[in-house]
């Protein structure tokens, strides 16, 4: 078999593979008889059909059959022989039989050679941050909002209130779509409602009645209110102020902790740092891969960038899926994806590179202090750690997200490191978003 490959493009190959000797008629004869025995034609038992009449039904099939095995048998052999690793499935341009020659050629792209990785002159921002007490109590403070009750009021509301409420809304006389309400409780200033409409409730008691009337924004979210005059009949049902728990030994059992506030506390600490220290950790890293990703600029071949966005596209429907979102006839459209795509991509490629250099590989502690910090947030820890130890898909996903903590670490040690203080809030809303 003799190959030949040459370049078209920066990243584009076209290769010539000829195989001698492909005997493709005696092997589409040898395909005929071994299907002659199967074929079934009116007038001949069956394995009795003459050959020639076997071939004018079956040759051209068998004769595809005989070639595309030809073809990816010796395309494998081709790419193995020139040490070929396609970016792109290879799209066959032209086929040839010259006497008992088998010729035909090939397009496809090839991954670019990353001969180095560049991080001369870089200055890297590496947030740190520490969990302080004002951070546990405001987390406390959460924690009674999340807990509290309304507790029900003679006076009339005022902002901060929990007015529970029944309404009908209508424009010129007619209820309209969106307009009807029952047993809604509104916070009063948090801007659930117009606050035209949270105005008008200012100052009203249980069991009152009230007609509210306000004029919909120009652009107002729901196109067929916008700009409309709206009027509504409110009853007002409850008006309530917040009564927050006690920080007590009760709250603390509430929260699942049976040795008092101080136990409480100790354990929202500990919470807040683990949850700190993973923010931290993807803030970084963020930071580390756009800087990797901006200075080092890579030829990208078409089909991975296009699979990658692709897969993006589908990793926005599951998401909005899971926020249920029917995504069926919404427009996705890959290129709106591409810029993200093409980055991964070039990370990939870059990653791997340093990868390579170093013979970075996944240390044993490192791996299970990984899986003990996800089997810390379980019941059953233990039983967390042997589930990931024994599943081989698992484990592979812990030490490649190692061996990628590995990698930002070495980038930080190759760079200026400018360190940059926040807080704990600011670092978890920033992974957040």
């Amino acid at each position: 078999m003799q190959v030949t490959v040459e370049n078209v493009s920066e990243l584009g190959r076209r290769m010539t593979v000829t195989v001698e000797d492909a005997n493709i008629e005696q092997a589409v004869q040898e395909r005929l008889k071994s299907i002659r025995p199967n074929v079934k034609m009116a007038g001949f038992r069956p394995g009795k059909v003459p050959m020639n009449m076997v071939a004018k039904t079956h040759g051209p099939s068998a004769r595809r059959e005989v070639i595309d095995s030809l073809v990816q048998e010796s395309m494998r052999e081709a790419f193995t022989q020139e040490g070929v690793n396609p970016a792109s499935p290879p799209h066959i341009d032209s086929m040839d039989e010259k006497g008992s020659n088998f010729i035909y050629t090939l397009n496809y792209e090839v991954f670019p050679e990353v001969e180095s990785v560049k991080l001369d002159d870089i200055t890297l921002e590496k947030t740190v941050a520490e969990v302080t007490d004002e951070d546990v109590d405001r987390m406390l403070e959460t924690l009674r909002e999340q807990r509290m009750s309304w507790e029900p009021l003679k006076r009339g509301a005022k902002e901060g209130d929990g007015i529970t409420i029944d309404f009908v809304g209508t424009i010129d006389g007619e209820e309209f779509q969106g307009g009807k309400g029952q047993d809604v409780l509104l916070e009063l200033g948090e801007g659930r409602m117009l606050p035209e409409f949270e105005e008008q409730l200012i100052g009203k008691k249980a069991d009152q009645e009230v007609e509210v009337t306000l004029t919909f924004p120009e652009d107002y979210r729901a196109e067929h209110l916008q700009g409309k005059e709206a009027k509504f009949a409110v009853t007002v049902k409850q008006v309530a102020k917040k009564k927050l728990p006690k920080l007590d030994k009760e709250f603390a059992e509430l929260c699942g902790v049976e040795d008092g506030i101080a136990a409480l506390k100790k354990e929202v600490r500990a919470n807040m740092e683990r949850e700190l220290k993973s923010a931290l950790k993807t803030l970084n890293k963020r930071k580390a891969m756009d800087s990797l990703a901006k200075n080092n600029e890579i030829a990208l071949p078409s089909a991975p960038v296009e699979r990658e966005a692709q897969y993006l596209v589908e990793q926005a429907k599951n998401n909005l899926r899971n926020q249920g979102v029917n995504v069926e006839g919404l427009p996705f459209n890959p290129d709106n994806f591409k810029e993200n795509a093409e980055k991964r991509v070039k990370l990939s490629l870059l990653i791997g590179k340093i990868i390579s250099d170093n013979e970075i590989r996944p240390e044993e502690d490192r791996v299970k202090e990984a899986i003990d910090a996800i089997a810390a947030s379980y019941e059953d820890p233990e039983e967390v750690v042997t589930f990931y130890m024994n599943n081989q898909e698992r484990l592979s996903e812990i030490q490649m997200t190692v061996v990628e903590d590995m990698v930002v670490e070495w980038i930080y040690d190759h760079v200026k490191v400018e360190e940059s203080t926040s807080t704990f809030s600011d670092v978890v809303n920033a992974v957040s978003n």
